[in-house]
């Protein structure tokens, strides 16, 4: 019997392929675009965000109070990119809003889904071991598919930003919380230890006695370096000192001069060179070492509008739906 010849693949059918940073499957939640990929960089150094663009509102501006043309109000729509301030702000207004699971429709001007498009932000905090991937990956992406912002920040904002946006995510009421920080906290500081890893049998966190750094994991027992023990402390303390009288932490709740008393015991005040004696004070010190200060930091801002390019091709000669109300 003949062996039958193998065939050959054609280029992009079925070829092997070697794994970038841009490549992942398609997703539902990104109406059918394929998602970066960022596995290589830490996540604790990314943040995601979304806002949905109502075209609807935004064409009725244009085309029945500017007086654009169909045709000219769709290509300064396709050359939008939003601008650093729309992309800290917290609120948004029209046309932009996040789309409700419950209502398919616009909430400004009740338009259809058809007329939605999303814009996904990926935003890349620098750091010096990362700084090789991030410029492959921009460099990697195409206009005006994608385009990239970079914002000139401190160390001290990233890091307050990051408490910011973890401190969303918790229940402070349910005491897992603790150990959530915890994994958030050291896979920020150590980023290239796989703490999810090292957190799916951990039971129990406490300060090593023989350690002098890093740590260690011995029958489901993490054990931290006294330095990095009373940091994550500190961490926790700041995290929930506003939410009852006084923090929580893995050693229990502290007062401010409690915990001042703690780490001066320890040698950490010492050790950080805060030399305060009065505890506001110290904790002002304590706040600059553990943020970073006013030193240099950048964010990059990955705004993919892809969805957006697509979405308004789609609807090239529909007729703008008249609104049937408004509300800004």
């Amino acid at each position: 019997m003949k062996k039958r010849a193998a065939k050959t693949p054609a280029p992009g059918k079925g070829a092997p392929r070697g794994k970038t940073l841009s490549e992942k499957k398609p997703s539902r939640k990104t109406g059918g675009t394929s998602e970066l990929d960022l596995s290589v960089f830490p996540s604790e150094l990314i943040a995601r965000q979304h806002r949905d663009v109502c075209l609807a509102c935004v064409l009725d501006v244009m085309t029945r109070h500017l007086g654009l043309s169909g045709a000219k109000a769709q290509t300064e729509i396709r050359r939008y990119t939003p601008s650093l301030d729309e992309l800290r702000a917290k609120g948004l207004s029209r046309p932009f809003f996040i789309r409700d699971a419950k209502s398919s429709v616009c909430p400004y001007c009740e338009a259809g889904d058809k007329w939605h498009a999303r814009l996904a932000v990926l935003r890349i905090e620098s750091a010096k071991s990362t700084a090789a991937a991030r410029r492959e990956l921009i460099k990697s992406l195409s206009e005006p598919s994608f385009a990239v912002l970079e914002e000139k920040a401190t160390q001290q904002d990233a890091f307050f930003q990051w408490a910011g946006r973890i401190s969303a995510t918790l229940d402070l009421d349910d005491p897992r919380w603790l150990r959530e920080v915890s994994l958030h906290y050291l896979a920020r500081k150590e980023p290239k230890t796989d703490w999810l890893a090292e957190f799916s049998t951990v039971r129990s966190i406490r300060r090593s006695r023989r350690l002098e750094t890093g740590h260690e994991l011995d029958q489901g027992r993490l054990f931290l370096a006294p330095f990095l023990f009373d940091e994550l402390l500190l961490v926790q303390y700041l995290i929930s000192r506003a939410h009852r009288s006084g923090g929580l932490t893995l050693e229990g709740r502290y007062t401010l001069p409690e915990l001042f008393a703690r780490l001066r015991n320890s040698g950490y005040l010492r050790f950080t060179g805060v030399n305060q004696h009065n505890p506001s004070d110290a904790f002002e010190q304590l706040l600059t070492h553990l943020g970073g200060g006013e030193a240099s930091q950048r964010f990059y801002y990955i705004v993919d509008r892809r969805d957006l390019l697509a979405r308004i091709k789609a609807l090239k000669d529909m007729r703008v739906p008249r609104a049937k109300k408004t509300r800004s």
